[in-house]
């Protein structure tokens, strides 16, 4: 009984840890990005800079972002795009969307090799 107890016990803090909002001894909640589009009207057809500013972190870096661009209705597979740095805490990627449409960009923060955080942004095509 007392090996059942333990047990659980063990399941239960791994569960816990495993949803916690730190990632790395970053507080997810504490970061936030924002996407801005060169030009600022964003017209399918048309080749778009993206750049996303990400606020809330201090360890940049190292920082890998990558951009995961999913129509709305998420029928087709996302597009992933690793981003270039631009300056501090600013990346950019280059895309062209083939359709308008509402879309989902994930903004994927990866920082040294335990830190991995997502960050949605809702983004509109003409």
């Amino acid at each position: 009984m007392k090996k059942t107890g333990l047990l659980m016990l063990a399941v239960l803090m791994f569960v816990i840890a495993g949803c916690s909002s730190v990632s790395g001894g970053v507080d997810e909640s504490a970061i936030e990005t924002k996407i801005v589009s060169e030009p600022t009207d964003a017209v399918a057809g048309t080749p778009l800079k993206l750049t996303a500013t990400v606020e809330g972190i201090e360890q940049m870096e190292d920082a890998r972002i990558d951009f995961d661009i999913r129509e709305e209705t998420e029928k087709e597979l996302p597009i992933l795009i690793t981003a270039e740095e631009k300056s501090e805490k600013q990346f950019e990627v280059t895309h062209t969307f083939t359709k308008p449409g509402k879309y989902w960009i994930y903004i994927h923060i990866y920082s040294g090799e335990d830190i991995h955080i997502i960050k949605r942004n809702e983004f509109q095509v003409k």
